[in-house]
């Protein structure tokens, strides 16, 4: 399958980085850099669910706001995020159903109300 050079240069539009990347060595990017790379590269094909699991943990605050609101559209647009984090103000700022597990077991679901 070809790529869509469009699509790609819009993902990366969205996350406020320039297709220049696409010109760079792995070894010249960032933990935060690769990681938002990573997340570009999860969306090129529009999952139906997306599974997230600290996605902004190596992003400065700059950074991570502009993913959250990325990942916020996309589950506005009808995806369906499952977002693993340890940040109790992110989860409780952006989901609809809060799961708390701990040691391996189910500790509370929370529905929250936007």
């Amino acid at each position: 399958m070809k790529t869509d050079l469009s699509r790609v240069k819009t993902l990366f539009s969205m996350f406020h980085m320039s297709a220049d990347y696409l010109d760079r060595g792995v070894i010249n990017l960032s933990v935060g850099e690769k990681q938002r790379i990573a997340l570009i590269r999860s969306l090129l094909f529009m999952p139906q669910i997306l599974l997230l699991d600290e996605v902004t943990s190596a992003l400065d605050e700059a950074n991570a706001l502009i993913v959250e609101e990325v990942i916020s559209s996309l589950n506005n647009d009808g995806i369906t995020i499952l977002w693993i984090t340890h940040n109790l103000e992110q989860s409780r700022k952006y989901a609809n159903k809060l799961l708390t597990v701990e040691d391996g077991e189910i500790k509370s679901v929370e529905e929250l109300i936007k």
